[in-house]
């Protein structure tokens, strides 16, 4: 079985890791990802510690702590170069979506990558432009299937 080529976005990195727990470093180190999310789960874990409650501040740090280990050692993309920058920018203002989300969006399509993504509107407007998507559920069932 050819493994796949797999684009976490930060979503998808929450989810797994919340739902995988121990084994997600299995699943999340075949992939990639872009220095983007190491941003994008800091703000989704202030959302969920500061403003929604839904987690207090030790478990917000803890789950910082692993995810920031996992990208470490994850294949990240760094967006250094100009050009890639404003073909990122174009695509934003075509599809009326953030620069973010079309930064994803690139680099799938540079890369050649399916895009795992737990966002509706990224699914949709990746899926216009030709990107495979999962969702993180679609992802973690196909390694509960794995031996």
């Amino acid at each position: 079985m050819t493994k796949l080529a797999l684009l976490f976005d930060a979503s998808s990195l929450l989810t797994l890791i919340k739902e995988l727990r121990g084994r997600a470093p299995d699943l999340l180190l075949e992939g990639s990802t872009i220095s983007l999310a190491y941003y994008e789960v800091g703000n989704a874990l202030w959302r969920e510690c500061f403003l929604l409650q839904r987690i207090g501040p030790e478990e917000a740090s803890q789950l910082l702590k692993a995810i920031f280990a996992i990208l470490r050692a994850m294949d990240v993309t760094l967006l250094k170069d100009e050009e890639l920058g404003n073909a990122i920018l174009k695509l934003a203002g075509e599809l009326k979506i953030t620069y973010y989300d079309a930064a994803y969006i690139t680099e799938a399509q540079r890369s050649n990558k399916i895009l795992v993504t737990d966002d509706e509107k990224l699914i949709k407007a990746a899926e216009s432009r030709g990107i495979k998507t999962l969702t993180s559920k679609m992802t973690s069932k196909q390694k509960r299937l794995k031996p």
